[in-house]
């Protein structure tokens, strides 16, 4: 399903502006302070309000480039899972950097239920 492995080269902050985020998603996930910031870096360039709009299903917003499929109506969600979920109204809420850092909690919570990896939707463990 994904196979771009993701893999950072260094263990220091590169969104150092956003270390609230990253420290919050860190505290509350399997997920380590580096790890969590150099996917904010890796996705967004620390930018809250990145958008890739040629990325399937609508682009990707935000600081974890969350994907639009997690925000879009499809057939088992009239309104999409995120906001199914209780995160978001629309998918423009992505760009609130906490609300971003929600998601990427939950997407990754999803992940490693189903998939046994948190960071599958993002192409695989930062660091091996």
């Amino acid at each position: 399903m994904f196979t771009s492995p993701v893999h950072a080269t260094t263990r220091e902050l590169l969104c150092d502006s956003r270390n609230s985020i990253s420290s919050m998603v860190s505290a509350q996930r399997s997920a380590g302070k580096y790890q969590v910031d150099y996917i904010m870096w890796r996705e967004s360039r620390c930018r809250q309000v990145a958008f890739n709009p040629t990325d399937p299903n609508g682009g990707s917003y935000g600081l974890f480039q969350i994907n639009a499929y997690w925000c879009k109506p499809n057939r088992y969600f009239k309104k999409g899972v995120l906001q199914h979920w209780g995160i978001v109204n629309s998918c423009e809420d992505l760009f609130n950097p906490r609300v971003n850092a929600l998601a990427f909690m939950a997407i990754f919570d999803y992940a490693e239920r189903h998939y046994g990896d948190g960071w599958i939707p993002w192409g695989g463990k930062p660091w091996n």
